[in-house]
């Protein structure tokens, strides 16, 4: 498969990401495989979904502060979950929430006093659009994830989650690119830095 840009990649997977069939199963099928990476963790970083191109991991936060669907998922985790928000010059802050409020993109912010380092948390959810066989990131093309996650040591802790469907995109990856540790489908797990 010749490889495309990032910049196509992005275009198609959000011509496809909204029109999947059975998303919801996929979605449902996929938590379940995430749960388990979960048990033993207290501080996890996780985001606030766009539900029409990401993976929705609400459904597994205890806490959660927006509304959810409770039958969606069997089991919900209670660990201290953190949200990332929006900072000028492109940095994030990631805030356990006691509400939440829609920024610019129409995306989910947390509004809280406490907050968490990447360094100090157990794991880390990322959101993406898709990945590459080699495990690199597809995101909107902002860069947030790849300036914060920038160590191996801080990319072993992450996961990403996908659609098999949409697994691998052929896209080249470039040297700021953020490689993550796991990315999980609604199939398999897929290691790339153990």
């Amino acid at each position: 498969m010749n490889p495309i840009s990032k910049a196509d990649a992005r275009e198609i997977l959000k011509k496809n990401l909204p029109n999947l069939p059975e998303r919801e199963d996929h979605e449902a099928a996929i938590l379940r495989r995430l749960f388990p990476l979960l048990q033993g963790k207290s501080k996890i970083i996780t985001y606030s979904p766009d539900l029409l191109y990401e993976v929705d991991v609400l459904p597994v936060i205890e806490s959660c502060p927006l509304p959810r669907p409770t039958g969606f998922i069997e089991a919900r985790h209670s660990a201290k979950w953190y949200f990332p928000r929006m900072e000028e010059g492109k940095k994030l802050r990631f805030l356990r929430p006691h509400s939440f409020v829609k920024n610019d993109l129409g995306l989910f912010e947390p509004i809280g006093d406490e907050e968490i380092s990447v360094e100090e948390a157990e794991l880390i959810l990322v959101p993406s659009l898709g990945f590459n066989e080699k495990g690199y990131r597809l995101g909107r093309g902002g860069g947030y994830y790849d300036r914060i996650l920038n160590s191996e040591t801080l990319q072993k802790k992450t996961v990403g989650l996908s659609f098999s469907k949409l697994f691998p995109v052929p896209f080249l990856a470039e040297t700021h690119d953020l490689k993550i540790g796991k990315m999980i489908t609604e199939i398999q797990i897929h290691s790339f830095l153990d």
